[in-house]
């Protein structure tokens, strides 16, 4: 049954007390809090933060009115209230107690929508005259005011990560994102939007994509089934946030989304499915927008359940998936405040890649996630063991391995590199999340391959990811074209061996010629390819030594005359049994100055001299 989901709910939620008639919750989205307010803090209010093993805050506040909002400071330190539109309240915390309160109040004739920390000392009054920014000082119980940016405000959306607040005006037709910076706030370029195009609150989501800010907003279109997301990525300082790519839902009714290893997680709650959307994947293209669908088809989330008390012991419950009652939160955060869950949405990523049926594409996706490496080595495994794979998706996914594999080779040579004197400091790159290299490939596939003792799927998937290394530039190591060497010459493939190593797919080297020596007892072939490839190296002396090794006495002294030794050739010469080879090469060393002296010099050369005597004068 497990293999039908690829999302999931945590399987221990933050469990905090359900809504009710003394309760109200709230979710503080920059710090991940929930908080559980009783009869307005007078009975007690309980912080849980976003993991169930977090400590949870409890205390007691002054019953000034209903609570509109509450959020902690980003380092805990200062409790903020809203109550009204028009003030909030603020409380020095230590951890346990709050100290008296003390209040701001925004400008004249403005209403507060909500409130934001922007740093730790710095909160930021969202109004519907534009923002009000105010600097804290705890000691004093006061706040200093820092700066105004006028707009005009119906709804904002806010992204603590990024600190970016998104304005909404003419009924979310048009969008301002302003960026917060310590003491400052500053408005970047207008979302660029389709003209007089509305958008609700609950249809903007502004997030955080492959770590640039974006905009997603939810576009109900007038036919059936036809529903997009349009996703405007914020690219650059002053650049406009414009429409990068749309994801076609082909569904109509109510949606939301996360945000899970930034893959894009469309909730629809008439069907109880989400669909999976990556932006990194290709798609159609207009040249401006990619139009993408989903990744693989629409799943409901794993059945999930939790303990609730009993009369007599604990009950089981299992939870209604898509509920009425859930409320997303980025990135990825489901609550259902009357059941009293906090979740965190799960990627089941070896479920999903096997939903996705073009291997190519299951890839190119898994490579980007965080914990794809595994679950890609075992899918293309299980992809060569098929009875027909498919080659052609297999070299396609090779390629785009290699790809990220040659990327990262070329960021850690440049990273070594330095850099001339004056040359403007470049920020790295980020590493891959996946990044496969040739031992991972070895230890994970080929030695499995193998094992298996299936030499012509171990020789083609071998000559397949070779190849892709060969076009991206990248030299095979040494254990590869040992391998692929010593498979191709069991198979008696000497062809497609000599192709190889002319096209430069298996590269030349010592060690691999030696290999190759080493094979000729299986086919004499073998031997010829060693010593061409010691040609290609220059590599005269082994070539001699092969020659000698050979008996082929005369062709290894034609080969290095100049720095010959003259008692390994006459050994050589000796060992053949060959007396006329004998007498030439004897011949040669005595008559040629260059060599006539070490008889001389080395009395270990007078044997050879007396058995040429005994042989050729005596008779």
């Amino acid at each position: 049954m497990s293999s039908d989901f690829y999302l999931e709910l945590s399987e221990n939620p933050v469990r905090f007390e359900a809504v009710n008639q003394l309760t109200n919750v709230f979710f503080d989205d920059s710090n991940k809090h929930v908080f559980a307010v009783r009869s307005g803090g007078v009975m007690g209010v309980v912080v849980k933060g976003p993991m169930e093993s977090d400590k949870p805050l409890n205390f007691r506040m002054e019953d000034h009115g209903p609570v509109l909002s509450i959020k902690f400071s980003l380092d805990q330190k200062i409790l903020a209230v809203q109550r009204s539109n028009t003030s909030v309240e603020f409380m020095n915390f230590n951890g346990v107690t709050l100290d008296s309160e003390y209040s701001q109040s925004c400008k004249k004739n403005s209403n507060i929508l909500g409130f934001v920390w922007a740093q730790n000392n710095e909160v930021a009054f969202m109004t519907d005259h534009g923002i009000e920014l105010y600097m804290i000082i705890p000691e004093k119980k006061s706040l200093k005011y820092l700066k105004t940016t006028s707009a005009t405000v119906q709804w904002f959306v806010w992204c603590s990560l990024n600190k970016i607040a998104l304005l909404a005006s003419a009924h979310g037709s048009q969008l301002q994102p302003v960026l917060f910076k310590p003491g400052s706030v500053s408005k970047l370029p207008k979302v660029e939007t389709e003209p007089g195009r509305m958008a609700l609150e609950r249809d903007v989501t502004l997030s955080t994509l492959y770590d640039i800010p974006a905009v997603l907003i939810l576009r109900h279109q007038s036919g059936p089934q036809s529903a997009e997301v349009h996703v405007h990525t914020l690219s650059g300082p002053g650049q406009a946030a414009v429409k990068t790519h749309v994801l076609r839902l082909g569904l109509s009714g109510r949606f939301a989304i996360n945000i899970v290893d930034d893959l894009i997680l469309v909730h629809h709650q008439a069907s109880r499915s989400s669909q999976i959307f990556d932006t990194a994947l290709p798609g159609e293209s207009d040249g401006i927008v990619r139009y993408h669908t989903t990744v693989a088809p629409a799943r409901s989330f794993k059945p999930a359940q939790i303990t609730l008390p009993g009369l007599v012991e604990p009950q089981t419950h299992l939870c209604e998936l898509y509920s009425p009652n859930w409320v997303v939160f980025q990135p990825n955060i489901v609550i259902d405040a009357k059941l009293g869950c906090l979740w965190h949405i799960n990627l089941c990523l070896a479920e999903l890649c096997n939903s996705i049926t073009d291997l190519a594409t299951c890839t190119q996706m898994a490579l980007k996630r965080t914990h794809g490496k595994a679950i890609l080595l075992k899918l293309l495994l299980e992809a060569i063991r098929q009875p027909k794979p498919p080659l052609d998706k297999l070299q396609e996914s090779f390629n785009h391995i290699n790809n990220v594999y040659r990327e990262c080779l070329e960021a850690e040579l440049q990273s070594h590199t330095a850099s001339p004197p004056g040359a403007p400091y470049l920020k790295s790159a980020p590493l891959p999340r996946v990044q496969i290299d040739q031992m991972d490939m070895y230890n994970e596939i080929f030695q499995k391959l193998e094992a298996d003792k299936d030499l012509c799927k171990l020789e083609w998937t071998l000559i397949s990811y070779m190849t892709s290394l060969f076009e991206q530039g990248i030299p095979a190591q040494h254990n590869l074209n040992e391998l692929l060497i010593t498979t191709l010459v069991k198979r008696k493939k000497f062809t497609a061996l000599q192709q190889l190593l002319q096209y430069g797919v298996v590269s030349d080297s010592k060690p691999l010629a030696c290999l190759l020596l080493s094979l000729g007892n299986l086919h004499p072939a073998a031997s010829q390819l060693a010593l061409d490839m010691l040609a290609r190296l220059n590599a005269t002396e082994e070539i001699q030594e092969i020659l000698l090794s050979e008996g082929q006495v005369l062709s290894a002294l034609k080969l290095g005359q100049e720095n010959a030794n003259p008692r390994k050739f006459l050994q050589a010469a000796q060992n053949t049994g060959d007396d006329g080879m004998f007498h030439s090469v004897l011949y040669y060393f005595k008559n040629t100055p260059q060599f006539s002296g070490a008889f001389s010099k080395d009395e270990r050369l007078n044997q050879f001299v007396q058995q040429y005597n005994s042989t050729f004068l005596e008779k």
